[in-house]
């Protein structure tokens, strides 16, 4: 299941540039076309933006419907084209090679989110894409513990250790959580396997009675929890904002100067 779409990248760069240009030969001034030409081109290239990351859902234990409900939903809303929701049964040697596929002339960032059971396979697969040497820009792991440990495709290695080609690591998790959080509350926390690797655990209080479901849940908007608005979704998306924002401004500058619009 995926969310998907197109932007004419080049050619509507090339139309914007083209069609301001010539206003000057209608009249104006070309300190104004190109002030114009400038608001659009940001405008533009944010837009195109969103293009530059690929995203990967993964769903937890009879959780499909929900996370196509929620987040394929809502990162759709945002404005995302490439998302795709996967399994936490498949193999994760076998979709890390896809994504690395898919993405050879793309190179778009890639961003994996696991909830529950899919926060297991979210770290399996950042682990397949690190021995086939690939980066992970972001990894965020929701309620990935507590019951679903029991399952035997979580034996045998450990999920809270973050491999070392992941970028960045956010993990979610509430101690009200029965389903998918550890009894002993160090069993929670994410830890990181080289220097200066980015990682962060996320901690809601159990006075704050945020379970299973709230963690995820994306709508209807005046039924999601304030805590999870606050520090789960809005992170997310500030996380993938600056993903984006990272090539944003230097492309918009580069295409500028070359165009003489600054």
């Amino acid at each position: 299941m995926s969310a998907k779409g197109s932007f004419p990248t080049n050619l509507a760069l090339s139309m914007i540039i083209i069609l301001l240009s010539s206003a000057c030969h209608l009249g104006h001034s070309e300190s104004s076309v190109n002030r114009l030409s400038y608001i659009l081109l940001v405008w533009l290239i944010q837009k195109m933006s969103k293009q530059n990351l690929k995203i990967i859902l993964f769903h937890g234990f009879m959780a499909r419907e929900h996370m196509q409900r929620h987040w394929l939903h809502y990162l759709a809303e945002l404005g995302y084209p490439n998302v795709e929701l996967n399994g936490h049964l498949s193999s994760a040697k076998k979709t890390a090679k896809q994504i690395i596929d898919l993405n050879q002339s793309k190179k778009q960032k890639i961003v994996l989110i696991g909830y529950s059971q899919g926060g297991f396979q979210a770290v399996k697969v950042a682990q397949a894409l690190k021995r086939l040497q690939y980066p992970v820009d972001l990894l965020v792991t929701i309620a990935a513990g507590g019951k679903g440990r029991l399952l035997p495709k979580q034996w045998g290695y450990n999920p809270r250790q973050i491999p070392e080609n992941v970028l960045k690591s956010l993990n979610f998790f509430s101690l009200s959580d029965h389903l998918g959080a550890d009894r002993c509350y160090r069993d929670n926390l994410i830890q990181s396997s080289r220097d200066h690797q980015s990682i962060e655990n996320i901690i809601f209080d159990r006075s704050a009675q945020v379970g299973h479901i709230e963690l995820s849940r994306c709508y209807p908007k005046q039924r999601i929890h304030h805590l999870v608005k606050q520090h789960l979704i809005s992170r997310i998306e500030k996380e993938l904002f600056s993903l984006e924002s990272s090539s944003n401004f230097n492309s918009v500058n580069r295409i500028a100067a070359d165009r003489e619009l600054i």
